[in-house]
């Protein structure tokens, strides 16, 4: 499954590079047994498990994660990886914030009502986002207007 990933655009990408603490989660918290069970999955499996890579932004020195938190946290609990697929976007940390906005609303972790306030309160708090139309925050968050 490793190299299926790798010949769709996705890299092997060394865990010490992603920065998965700088404010690009839009999630309300992890979830502890989804966690769990992504490490019994990463423990039984001989390489990388899921079917999608994680995705990051890259702004020319930083990989800024936007969506795969659950699984990286797996892989740093089960210490069964150094290096994982991901999709790598050129971007800054604010284009790996709005993607997340949107992240997980058609795969993962079904969000929360929680995930997804926390998604549009980040849009609405942004100078530059605040002033979009209802519909285009809503559209980029994934979410009914």
């Amino acid at each position: 499954m490793l190299s299926s990933l790798i010949n769709t655009g996705s890299t092997l990408l060394a865990l010490s590079a992603i920065i998965n603490d700088g404010g690009t989660q839009m999630r309300a918290g992890m979830n502890a047994e989804k966690v769990k069970e992504y490490e019994d999955l990463l423990r039984d499996a001989n390489g990388w498990p899921f079917d999608d890579p994680v995705v990051v932004y890259y702004d020319g020195s930083k990989y800024w994660l936007a969506d795969g938190f659950h699984r990286l946290n797996a892989v740093y609990r089960s210490g069964t990886l150094q290096e994982i697929p991901a999709e790598i976007k050129a971007g800054t940390r604010r284009d790996a914030v709005k993607y997340a906005c949107g992240a997980n609303a058609k795969h993962g972790l079904p969000r929360t009502n929680e995930d997804k306030r926390r998604a549009v309160t980040t849009m609405l708090e942004d100078e530059e986002w605040s002033r979009w139309s209802d519909g285009a925050i809503a559209k980029a968050c994934a979410v009914s207007q």
